[in-house]
């Protein structure tokens, strides 16, 4: 998370182009997040199928921080600091329920096993 908001400081164009803001980020993200939550580890038979998903996974996982790095470090400079730091907790609170759900989708699949 460091790395792609605060090293690479990524930031979309300056010009105010609210289709990038609100049409082709959300669908964007929408669809990863689709595929990442319709996609579960139990539903894998063979190694290669669980890796592949867990790999589609970490892949999805760096997209989505580079998309809300990139939208913090955007919009930063028009919020009050307060406002950014309720900004950041909403962007990083969402990745952390990311993977969260991945943790939980692994310890599902963990469980099946044993029973």
């Amino acid at each position: 998370m460091w790395f792609f908001e605060f090293w690479l400081d990524v930031r979309l164009p300056d010009e105010n182009n609210l289709l990038l803001f609100f049409v082709a980020i959300p669908i964007i993200w929408a669809t990863m997040m689709q595929m990442w939550t319709a996609i579960s580890y139990r539903e894998q038979k063979s190694r290669a199928l669980y890796w592949a998903c867990h790999m589609l996974g970490v892949l999805l996982l760096s997209c989505s921080v580079f998309l809300i790095s990139a939208v913090l470090n955007t919009i930063e400079t028009s919020l009050d600091p307060t406002g950014n730091i309720l900004f950041h907790g909403v962007g990083w609170s969402a990745i952390l329920s990311i993977i969260f759900y991945d943790v939980v989708d692994i310890a599902r699949m963990e469980h099946a096993d044993r029973d």
